[in-house]
């Protein structure tokens, strides 16, 4: 606060309440004096405040003179038109600093009953109570008062020097209070702008995390359609493979069957003849082993079994590819199931088998281990990131061994492979959302984020080895009871690729 707002913040109103006029009178002979008695103020200042002040006490005491020449007086003769005069002020901004209550004022209100009156109107002003007699203990006056802070008693008859030093205290004492006030309004002011830019910017922070979120999930779908649509190129490469060679059998069986035909028809035509005439039967059989021979009846008697038993292999393999990819198309499905996990992990390298076979020898190590009640479909798509990570990880030719057995009341299940390894300083990183060492626009770094997330909501841990050039290890371990927390399943698991 500068000092011209200090100046104008000044208040020097003083109210006198008495019922003698001549009173009124030397009082305002006192304080109107008050700038020809500075000699014996300044005495009496030095005793007060002492004879070497500092810069700031040297201020206080200007501040106090410049009080002390500048009162302006206002008078009251009754409780009443005291009272009228101090809600008239507060009405009109300009309240009293202070009051010279007279203790006896008859017919009307005493000093204190006034000024009970009065500190219900405004709290805030100084009183001096002028009395030269008992009519109050001081015990009395402040129960009825109260708050004796603000409450001076004067003695009949007092110096001139007393009043003048009551006025400059208490006016004195009004005006800091009034700057101390209006300090506090200005600093709760800013206390009320910064708690309101806090709450905007805690605000501006929960939209921005919503959309963070929003992004989030768009990037998960979005990371889900592409693994989806790579899982159903591959799954498409693995069913062309044995649909190909279903038909390819299947035309040549239909051509062994034209042959086959042709046999049948010249065995017809040798029954005809044979009835009505036997002299062409020997031409007629030599014609008959000329198109055995033409077809090679005997090998296509022989290839037929094969083509069929290829042709019956290959739909039940086709069976099993859309019955491992029905187990896939039911991730999001609520339902808890008795799964075994090497039974799972079977399936799912079903599924993945064209993204490994061209990369890996996948060794399977698998444990006697029990079922667990779990999100199958959850899983499923875990081991199948994993694995997925691992096929990437080896450049030429491979080696993938998943392992599974018991340790203690969990199953651990191991996914290693014989890759590029990761970086010790990455090794900490990886499970951090949108973390990947992948090449820009081949992974966001969202799927072992949300791989451990769905094993911690099985209530189960995951975590990393891996050695530069030789190879990663993940283990899994989940409880064989109890393995579902009631907050599992952190909504769409991506299957995205990269680490």
């Amino acid at each position: 606060m500068s000092r011209h707002e200090e100046a104008t913040l000044t208040n020097q109103r003083i109210l006198i309440v008495d019922d003698t006029k001549a009173i009124h009178e030397d009082f305002k002979k006192v304080l109107s004096s008050a700038s020809n008695n500075n000699s014996e103020l300044d005495d009496m200042e030095a005793s007060l405040f002492g004879d070497a002040p500092d810069e700031e006490d040297s201020g206080m005491r200007q501040d106090a003179t410049l009080t002390k020449a500048n009162f302006e007086l206002d008078s009251a003769f009754q409780g009443q038109e005291a009272l009228e005069k101090v809600q008239q002020a507060m009405n009109d901004g300009r309240p009293y600093a202070m009051v010279f209550m007279d203790m006896r004022m008859p017919p009307g209100w005493d000093g204190v009953e006034t000024l009970l009156r009065i500190w219900e109107v405004d709290p805030n002003l100084q009183a001096v109570i002028c009395t030269a007699y008992s009519d109050y203990s001081w015990d009395e006056m402040t129960a009825k008062l109260g708050n004796p802070d603000r409450l001076l008693i004067l003695k009949k008859p007092f110096e001139n020097i007393e009043v003048l030093q009551a006025a400059n205290a208490l006016v004195s004492k009004w005006n800091w209070r009034a700057r101390a006030n209006l300090k506090m309004d200005e600093l709760e002011q800013l206390v009320k702008e910064r708690t309101d830019k806090v709450i905007e910017q805690k605000d501006m922070l929960q939209k921005q995390l919503e959309e963070l979120k929003q992004t989030r999930l768009q990037l998960v779908q979005s990371e889900k359609l592409a693994s989806i649509g790579q899982l159903a190129a591959g799954v498409a490469h693995e069913i062309n493979n044995p649909v190909g060679f279903i038909s390819s059998n299947l035309n040549t069986l239909r051509d062994y069957v034209a042959d086959i035909k042709k046999v049948v028809d010249s065995y017809k035509t040798l029954i005809e003849q044979c009835a009505t005439s036997e002299a062409s039967l020997q031409q007629q059989a030599k014609t008959i082993n000329q198109v055995e021979e033409e077809v090679g009846l005997d090998f296509v008697m022989e290839d037929v079994d094969t083509l069929l038993s290829d042709a019956i292999e290959g739909t039940q393999r086709v069976k099993k590819i859309v019955g491992d990819l029905s187990e896939f198309s039911h991730v999001n499905s609520p339902d808890i199931v008795e799964e075994n996990l090497n039974e799972l992990l079977e399936k799912t390298v079903s599924v993945a088998w064209n993204e490994l076979k061209y990369k890996a020898e996948v060794v399977r190590e698998f444990g006697d281990i029990p079922a667990i009640s779990c999100y199958g479909g959850k899983l499923a798509q875990v081991f199948l990131n994993l694995l997925i990570n691992a096929a990437h990880a080896i450049e030429d030719r491979g080696t993938i061994t998943i392992r599974t057995n018991i340790r203690g009341e969990r199953i651990l299940v191991e996914i290693e492979d014989t890759g590029c390894g990761i970086e010790e300083e990455n090794l900490a990183k990886i499970f951090d959302p949108f973390f990947t060492t992948k090449d820009v626009g081949k992974g966001t770094g969202l799927g072992l984020h949300v791989v451990q997330s769905v094993i911690e909501n099985h209530r189960g841990e995951i975590r990393v080895e891996s050695e530069l050039g030789k190879g990663t290890c993940f283990f899994i371990e989940l409880p064989i009871i109890n393995s579902i927390q009631e907050s599992a399943g952190e909504g769409d698991l991506s299957m995205a690729v990269g680490r």
